[in-house]
């Protein structure tokens, strides 16, 4: 049966409001709206999330002692900062390919948002996925392909339909996601579901492991998050509560490790990085003790949440296989921001037609700050499923923004039109169509 999804909904589910940041393409989406968002979360998966979260923190208490952060993190906040360790195996295999064969290169993919990008560290070579690289030439072997997959204001929405581009048509041998601008909602945890998913059944067997930032009040969608590494049994580690009882318990404040509320700075990307090391590196250290046998993902695993986003996709001009344009009207303009390319773009208004063939679609839109973008209508098959603003006057910077707008059971093609209602902001651009 299909479903025709209200703006509303739509909205609540796949936008966070945005925290104040420097620009555009290092920004992230974690947002001043966030804790209303985490507050839907199921009171169940609160709890779980509690239960393993007080117990590491009650075994590996905050220090009694002030805390000078250019030390990195300690022991007991590297200790319950793995929150699920999962089954390691193919991990080891990967590690253990590497320590024996050192000039073969070992593919490692980080995908996730502007703190995987980069943003709050002062240079590359402080952000905490250079650090993860330098560790492994030193520590492991020098031959390492290291893909930075982050974009800044992104979801893990708009992430499992960019990840077989962006991540893993290079077949990595390990891969690291991490999502601050999530929900601690349904929503993102079928997100994920469908994003790890994906990751564990490429043939190459790779190595998947979540990581949990937090945003400054400690909001986070780590509930959420942990359901899906305890379905599928992954390595997760949070960041989150290394760091959030150290602060409550006033051994030293967020913005030692933050210049803002959501990204961290340089002694924040080395404790990060460092809770990724320690990790990886307590496998390396006891190799020849740890299972190493890479097993093939087994279909039969029930996806938590039903695997929503499977095939997750992105549509553009060039996809007329799933995304066709009946009608380009006045949306000549071929788009392009960051990494999202080839979309649809008006500065007149009207109306734009496709042929979309999916069982879910989404739209990502170009948000901007310069008061010219306005308001679009979307109908799916004639009905009238979002109204889409498109207007970020005065906020930090443009950015790319996702919404869903159809979800249904079966793939089907269906016609959508998008008309721009707004005559006072005739700007619009549809940057990419999500499809699974």
């Amino acid at each position: 049966m299909k479903k025709f999804l209200a703006a509303a909904l739509a909205l609540c589910m796949t936008s966070a409001a945005l925290t104040s940041c420097g620009n555009s393409n290092s920004s992230s989406a974690a947002d001043s709206n966030s804790a209303a968002a985490n507050s839907q979360a199921s009171d169940s998966s609160a709890a779980d999330t509690e239960s393993v979260s007080d117990k590491l923190l009650a075994e590996y208490p905050a220090s009694t002692e002030k805390i000078d952060v250019k030390n990195g993190a300690t022991e007991n906040m590297i200790a319950r900062s793995v929150i699920n360790e999962g089954d390691t195996s193919r991990l080891a295999a990967k590690l253990d390919y590497a320590l024996q064969n050192p000039k073969e290169t070992t593919k490692i993919c980080f995908i996730g948002d502007s703190i995987t990008a980069g943003s709050g560290a002062n240079s590359s070579t402080n952000q905490y996925v250079n650090q993860f690289k330098s560790w492994w030439e030193e520590n492991i072997s020098f031959y390492v392909d290291v893909t930075n997959a982050g974009i800044g204001a992104t979801d893990s929405y708009i992430g499992v339909h960019r990840a077989q581009r962006d991540a893993l048509e290079a077949k990595p041998d390990i891969i690291v996601i991490e999502f601050i601008n999530d929900a601690d909602d349904e929503f993102y945890e079928s997100c994920m579901d469908s994003l790890v998913r994906m990751c564990l059944e490429q043939d190459n067997n790779p190595a998947v492991m979540i990581l949990e930032p937090s945003t400054e009040g400690g909001t986070s969608p780590q509930a959420a998050h942990l359901k899906v590494a305890q379905a599928y049994n992954i390595p997760m580690i949070s960041y989150h509560d290394a760091v959030m009882p150290e602060i409550e318990a006033g051994n030293f404040t967020w913005a030692d490790i933050s210049p803002d509320n959501v990204h961290p700075n340089d002694d924040g990307h080395v404790i990060m990085a460092s809770l990724l090391t320690k990790f990886v590196g307590n496998i390396k250290d006891n190799i020849d003790s740890v299972d190493k046998e890479a097993k093939a993902f087994d279909t039969s695993t029930v996806a938590p949440t039903g695997d929503v986003f499977a095939d997750a996709t992105i549509g553009s001009r060039q996809t007329e296989d799933i995304v066709k344009t009946t009608d380009e009207g006045t949306f000549t303009d071929v788009t392009t921001f960051q990494k999202f390319t080839d979309g649809w773009g008006t500065t007149t208004g009207g109306t734009i037609k496709f042929e979309i063939t999916a069982k879910n679609i989404g739209m990502i839109y170009y948000m901007t700050v310069d008061g010219k973008s306005g308001v679009a209508a979307v109908k799916v098959d004639g009905e009238d499923v979002a109204t889409i603003n498109a207007d970020f006057t005065s906020g930090w910077g443009n950015y790319a923004k996702a919404q869903q707008i159809y979800s249904s059971d079966e793939v089907a093609t269906h016609t959508v039109e998008v008309t721009v209602v707004d005559d006072a902001k005739p700007n619009f651009q549809i940057l990419n169509w999500l499809i699974s």
